[in-house]
């Protein structure tokens, strides 16, 4: 048989050659899977950051704007006069005098001036609580008379009904009253009674004119409290105007820490002189009429863990925070100016 037709077997690999090619196939595998495990991990990290900045921002931005409002009562000002308050019942007492528009707790007994105690409330934490008429308003049209058991407005956007605590004020005068009824008549006026089935007196304080505003009032209480995830604390939001007032609404998670200063203006310039907490400004006679800011710190954490490779160290209420594990933490803090007391 010539060798052009003869067939040749292949020698195959060696079993040392094949050990080497494992070996590096396994490096390869390896290298891919501690890349594929960092970018996991950094994605966890990137992730877990946005949420952390997003939370800490609407955490602010909702206690933000309800300081802000601490006391505004439309055309009229609380440093100036008080308002007269007619309601039965209130959801606190006093309700609203320039003593309580704006109030704090940063522990010991809960303020008398208060909504009962949250149950979900966690120690150590800090509440605060403003009372303010809404931002919007209507205009007194009819029934101008003091000795009316009821008043008219000529539309009712913000849904008025009985039960409701309102504001009426012409910048001079303001009176604080339960509705006990809202009803719509010819023409599409509004008539909203205040009679005394639920307030001390049918009769307003004083004469109020065409124009004057009516509003409804307001109060927020914010606090730090335990959710139904272990471990989870969120930002809570006690809200309302009725005889009964709001439950709690969970409006961030992630928060697990509030510590509030509160600014004093010890010399009548509108600007704060001194910080002083919660427990401070009430030993201090009229303190909280005093406050004229809020100095916020916020501490918020991940929801994940494992995303440090040691526990995080970071400024918290002018200390250093070390936390306990390994999430990612936040803090954030802003000072917020109460702009029915200094403009």
């Amino acid at each position: 048989m010539s060798d052009r037709n003869r067939t040749h077997a292949s020698p195959g690999f060696s079993l040392v050659e094949l050990m080497v090619a494992l070996v590096i196939s396994l490096i390869l595998i390896a290298g891919v899977i501690k890349i594929y495990e960092g970018s996991k991990q950094a994605y966890r990290v990137q992730d877990n950051q946005a949420r952390l900045q997003e939370n800490g921002r609407f955490a602010m931005y909702f206690l933000s704007k309800d300081i802000r409002m601490a006391g505004y009562m439309g055309c009229g000002r609380i440093t100036t006069f008080t308002p007269n308050v007619i309601a039965s019942s209130p959801p606190m007492t006093p309700l609203f005098d320039p003593d309580t528009v704006i109030g704090g707790y940063d522990g010991g007994t809960w303020p008398a001036t208060f909504p009962a105690k949250p149950t979900n409330l966690v120690p150590g934490t800090d509440a605060i609580l403003v009372r303010f008429a809404s931002a919007s308003s209507v205009s007194l049209t009819g029934n101008l008379s003091a000795t009316d058991a009821n008043i008219q407005i000529d539309s009712n956007p913000d849904g008025f009904q009985a039960g409701d605590l309102l504001f009426v004020t012409d910048c001079s005068h303001a009176d604080v009253f339960r509705a006990t009824s809202v009803s719509k008549g010819a023409g599409g006026i509004i008539t909203i009674a205040h009679s005394m089935s639920q307030n001390t007196s049918n009769n307003l304080s004083t004469l109020y004119t065409k124009g004057s505003q009516v509003m409804a009032f307001q109060y927020s209480l914010y606090y730090i409290g335990t959710t139904t995830t272990p471990g989870v604390d969120a930002l809570y939001r006690v809200s309302g105007n009725s005889a009964s007032g709001g439950g709690p609404e969970e409006l961030v998670d992630g928060v697990q820490d509030m510590q509030l200063l509160y600014g004093l203006d010890t010399d009548g310039d509108g600007a704060a002189n001194q910080y002083r907490t919660a427990t401070q400004v009430d030993a201090i006679t009229n303190g909280w009429q005093q406050v004229v800011s809020v100095r916020l710190n916020l501490l918020l954490e991940s929801r994940e863990n494992h995303l440090t490779q040691t526990p995080q160290q970071l400024r918290f209420n002018n200390t250093v925070y070390t936390a306990p594990d390994q999430h990612l933490y936040a803090a954030f803090g802003d000072t917020v100016t109460l702009r029915n007391r200094t403009f």
